[in-house]
């Protein structure tokens, strides 16, 4: 039998892998909520970014953000399955092989994550900055006509 060695991480702990999986739990609830904002707020500004002819950069702004409510649906269910299965860290017999299986997990789903909240930091900056700039259009169209 071949034994992995695990390293003792002060993130390993049992509690403290429970807080990171409680807490990522939320985040990714709290950004599937704000993508409702985000596709909502590009579809309140629709005339200025009409105007300012940057349709086709919203329509691919607005499929990015189907395509992150998918993945971060997906990441949520992984995390809930994940934040639920604990207890394993605490179960007495095969400790060594199911404890390791799981820490190894955990940090698969750590690198998801933070893989994950990077592209959606990027994709909201994107939205952002386009209805700024359609906005900043609209005014300076409006100041050149008076």
């Amino acid at each position: 039998m071949k034994t992995k060695i695990s390293n003792n991480y002060g993130w390993e702990r049992p509690d403290l892998i429970h807080k990171n999986s409680v807490m990522w739990y939320s985040r990714l609830n709290f950004i599937l909520k704000e993508l409702d904002f985000l596709n909502s707020l590009l579809n309140e500004n629709v005339f200025p970014i009409v105007e300012s002819h940057m349709v086709p950069e919203a329509e691919s702004l607005k499929e990015k953000i189907v395509d992150l409510k998918i993945e971060v649906s997906d990441l949520l269910n992984k995390v809930r399955i994940h934040k639920n299965g604990v207890k394993i860290l605490f179960d007495k017999p095969n400790k060594n092989e199911k404890e390791w299986d799981y820490k190894h997990q955990h940090r698969k789903i750590m690198i998801k994550v933070h893989e994950f909240d990077s592209k959606y930091q990027n994709m909201k900056k994107q939205i952002f900055r386009t209805i700024t700039q359609a906005i900043r259009h609209k005014k300076q169209k409006r100041i050149s006509s008076e």
